[in-house]
C-alpha cells in the first residue's frame, strides 16, 4: 500500500506515494523545503481524516506557525498534534544538584514536572512519545536535533532504529524524518552529509534528497529519490518550487501530452529500449544516436535493421569506418538476410563514402570514387529502386565527411527530406560528437525527433539516455548489458515500466 504525499507529481515518482507503515528520510540543506514537504505530507493526512503528529526538535509551535504562515497548513486542526523535543541543560532526579542535558519541550515544559526533568536519553524520549500513539502519520523534524543523545555513531543509529520501530510498529504510522545535509558551497553539486543524516539514511526505508543549484545565474531547488526499497520509483531529478499548498514538483510530464504524441512506432527489437522511448522509434521520424566512441551503437542499429527487414522495409546504410566490410557482411548475413540477395533485389542499399567496399555489386555506391555516384544522384537512384515502400536509413555522419562539407551535409539532408521522403520513411543518424564540429552536431540534434546518447563510464559500464523524444522517459538513464541470445542486448527497464522480473528478463518479454 502507498500513502499519498500531498504532491501528485511526487506520488507519480514514487509509484503511488510513500510505503505504508515505513519511515522515509527527507534530507537537504537549509531552505531547500524539507519541513514544508513534511508538513505537506501531514496536511494530506489531515484532509483524509487521519491522525497526524508533528514532532519538532528545532522550533516552538509559534515559530512553526510563523514559518508556515504563507502556506495553507492548519496547525490548529483537531487531527493534527504538534509537540516538541529539546535537549537543554537542567537537573534530573538521578543527577541531584549536578546539571546535565535534560528532555524538555521547546516551550520549556518539564517532562517530570516541578524543577526536574528527565535525562535526554532514548528511553525517556520513547516514554514521552508513547503518549501520542496511535497515529497514522508522523513527522520528526529534524533528526539532527536528537544528535545530543550521544556522540557514538552506532549508539545514535540504534536509537534511531528504536524510534523507527516505535512509530511504524507501535504507532502503526507512516513516518517522515528530516535531517540537515551540509552544503558549504552551493556552486558545488557534490554534497556531504552531517552525521545525523548519515546515521538515519541506513535505517530508513527510503531517502528523498533536496538541494539548491545554480542554473544560468539563478538558484533552483531540486528533488530526487535516492532510494525507496521495494518501489519501482522514478530516478530522475525534478525541480521544486514553493506554492501556497506546499511544494510544487516539476515537471509533471517530460514529454508531450497524448494528443501530440505520434501513434505509430517502429520497435527496436529491444524491449527495455522500446519502453524507454515510449514504444520505439517514431515511424516517419528521425532518430539521432550519439555515442562516445567506446559504447558501440551497432547492436541497436542491427536490431533496428532486423525489424525493418521483418516489416518489408528496404534499408539504406552508410556504414561507419570502424565497421569493416567483412564484419558488416557477416552481421547482415547472420541477423538480417543474405546480403548479396538483398543488394540484388533492391532490399539493401549501401553508400560507401569511406571508399572501402568493392564496387562489384548492384546497389553499392561509391561517391568518393565515381562522379556519377554523387550523393544527390545516389539517393535519387535509391529512391527510384525502392519504389513506394517505406525505407529505413541508417546513416553514419563521420563517414560522409571526406566527401561532403558541413554545409553540403545540411543541404543534402534538406534536399532528401523535401524531394525523396515518403510517409513512413524512418532515418537514424549516428556520430560521436567529439569527432564533428559543434554546429554540425547541433544541426542534427535540433532536427531529430528523438535523441539517444550512449556512453561507457570509467567503471566500464555502458549507459543509454533518452535526451529528446515526444514520448517515453525523457532524461532517464538506463544500464546497457549484452546477452548471449537475441536480441543480444538488454536495456534496464525505466521506472514504472515493468516488474523486477521483466527488468531482469530477456530482451523480449
Amino acid at each position: 500500500m502507498s500513502v499519498p504525499t500531498g504532491s501528485e507529481t511526487l506520488d507519480s515518482i514514487l509509484d503511488g506515494g510513500l510505503p505504508e507503515n515505513r519511515t522515509v528520510l527527507v534530507t537537504g540543506g537549509p531552505g531547500t523545503g524539507k519541513s514544508t514537504l513534511a508538513m505537506q505530507f501531514l496536511a494530506e493526512g489531515v484532509a483524509r481524516d487521519e491522525d497526524c503528529l508533528y514532532i519538532s526538535t528545532e522550533q516552538t509551535f509559534q515559530e512553526l506557525a510563523d514559518a508556515f504562515e504563507d502556506f495553507a497548513f492548519d496547525l490548529h486542526h483537531d487531527n493534527l498534534t504538534v509537540t516538541s523535543l529539546h535537549a537543554t541543560p537542567g537537573q534530573t532526579v538521578e543527577g541531584g544538584d549536578s546539571r546535565e542535558l535534560t528532555l524538555e519541550t521547546l516551550e520549556g515544559g518539564k517532562m517530570l514536572g516541578g524543577e526536574y526533568s528527565a535525562p535526554f536519553e532514548s528511553q525517556y524520549i520513547t516514554q514521552y512519545l508513547e503518549r501520542f500513539a496511535p497515529a497514522d502519520r508522523v513527522v520528526l523534524d529534524s533528526v539532527s536535533g536528537l544528535s545530543a543523545i550521544g556522540d557514538d555513531q552506532d549508539v545514535f543509529r540504534r536509537t534511531l532504529l528504536d524510534f523507527i520501530r516505535l512509530l511504524n510498529d507501535e504507532f502503526g504510522a507512516t513516518a517522515v524524518f528530516t535531517a540537515e545535509e551540509s552544503q558549504p558551497d552551493l556552486t558545488q553539486q557534490d554534497v556531504k552529509t552531517v552525521a545525523a543524516s548519515d546515521a538515519v539514511q541506513f535505517n530508513t526505508h527510503g531517502v528523498l534528497r533536496l538541494w539548491r543549484e545554480n542554473v544560468g545565474g539563478d538558484y533552483h531547488r531540486f528533488l530526487e529519490v535516492v532510494k525507496m526499497r521495494g518501489v519501482d520509483h522514478d530516478t530522475r531529478v525534478h525541480e521544486v518550487s514553493f506554492t501556497h499548498e506546499g511544494l510544487r514538483i516539476s515537471p509533471r510530464l517530460r514529454t508531450h501530452p497524448g494528443e501530440f504524441v505520434p501513434s505509430d512506432h517502429m520497435t527496436t527489437g529491444i524491449d527495455g529500449l522500446d519502453r524507454l522511448m515510449g514504444g520505439g522509434i517514431v515511424e516517419g521520424g528521425t532518430l539521432l544516436l550519439e555515442h562516445d566512441g567506446q559504447a558501440s551503437p551497432h547492436s541497436i542499429l542491427t536490431n533496428l535493421m532486423v525489424q525493418a527487414r521483418e516489416a518489408g522495409m528496404p534499408i539504406t546504410i552508410i556504414p561507419p569506418v570502424e565497421l569493416p566490410p567483412k564484419r558488416l557482411r557477416t552481421i547482415i548475413d547472420e541477423r538480417i538476410g543474405d546480403m548479396a540477395d538483398m543488394l540484388a533485389n533492391d532490399e539493401l542499399f549501401l553508400v560507401d563514402f569511406a571508399n572501402i567496399w568493392e564496387n562489384t555489386k548492384r546497389n553499392v555506391f561509391k561517391p568518393q570514387e565515381h562522379d556519377t555516384d554523387n550523393p544527390a544522384a545516389v539517393f535519387r537512384t535509391i529512391d527510384d529502386r525502392r519504389g513506394d515502400r517505406p525505407m529505413l536509413s541508417v546513416l553514419n555522419v563521420e563517414a560522409q565527411l571526406p566527401v561532403l562539407s558541413d554545409d553540403e551535409l545540411r543541404q543534402i539532408r534538406f534536399w532528401e527530406e523535401e524531394n525523396l521522403y515518403l510517409p513512413g520513411d524512418t532515418s537514424i543518424y549516428m556520430f560521436n560528437p567529439a569527432t564533428i564540429d559543434d554546429e554540425l552536431a547541433a544541426f542534427y540534434e535540433n532536427g531529430a525527433w528523438q535523441t539517444l546518447e550512449t556512453w561507457v563510464t570509467d567503471k566500464g559500464l555502458q549507459y543509454i539516455e533518452l535526451k529528446k523524444s515526444p514520448s517515453g522517459f525523457m532524461g532517464s538513464t538506463r544500464l546497457v548489458e549484452y546477452i548471449e541470445r537475441e536480441p543480444y542486448m538488454r536495456i534496464q527497464q525505466p521506472p514504472g515500466a515493468g516488474s523486477t522480473e521483466a527488468t531482469l528478463g530477456d530482451g523480449h518479454q
